[in-house]
């Protein structure tokens, strides 16, 4: 996008600002806002693994159509950057509520301490938008996770799928 969510977010930070974006327009405005934007597909982009100590995350909410499958852009998103998270990181991802199932694999594995909140401003009401708050495992509390773990929770985020409306607005602070 065009850098201002990320930039709220980290505003009173030392953090250094890295983006990726694929519309020229978008990039140029956040290359004002951040360190370094790079115009292009985030999935030619490869960084080295657990880089980052927060991944703000806000895919295209499309699938991506292939011959064998079609599966959500978000899915596919998270799927590819979280590895870029330390150990202990911050993921922040904004995605419709519709599509939280499509990622409950990865969230359910891989991070722990998560909240979703609703987003309220008309715009985000439009698409359904949620956001996903969640800390990245260690790898040991990542082999110490047990299957009904896992399994309850990804019921969690079908039932938030189901019925958004019984989330918490995100919070003003």
């Amino acid at each position: 996008g065009e850098g201002a969510a990320f930039a709220e977010v980290t505003r009173e930070t030392k953090a250094i600002r890295y983006g990726v974006e694929l519309d020229a327009q978008r990039a140029t405005i956040a290359n004002s806002l951040a360190d370094e934007v790079i115009h292009g597909d985030c999935f030619d982009v490869q960084c080295p693994v657990e880089s980052f100590s927060l991944i703000y995350l806000n895919p295209p909410y499309d699938f991506e159509v292939s011959e064998d499958k079609s599966l959500r852009m978000e899915r596919l998103f998270l799927e590819h950057v979280y590895r870029w998270l330390k150990r202990t990181g911050i993921l922040v991802m904004v995605i419709p509520s519709d599509y939280i199932r499509d990622c409950s694999q990865v969230l359910s594995c891989q991070f722990k301490d998560v909240h979703i909140y609703r987003l309220t401003e008309p715009e985000s009401v439009k698409y359904k938008q949620v956001v996903v708050f969640g800390v990245r495992r260690t790898r040991q509390e990542r082999d110490r996770v047990q299957d009904d773990e896992i399994t309850r929770a990804r019921l969690w985020y079908e039932a938030v799928a189901r019925d958004p409306g019984k989330l918490s607005p995100l919070p003003p602070g």
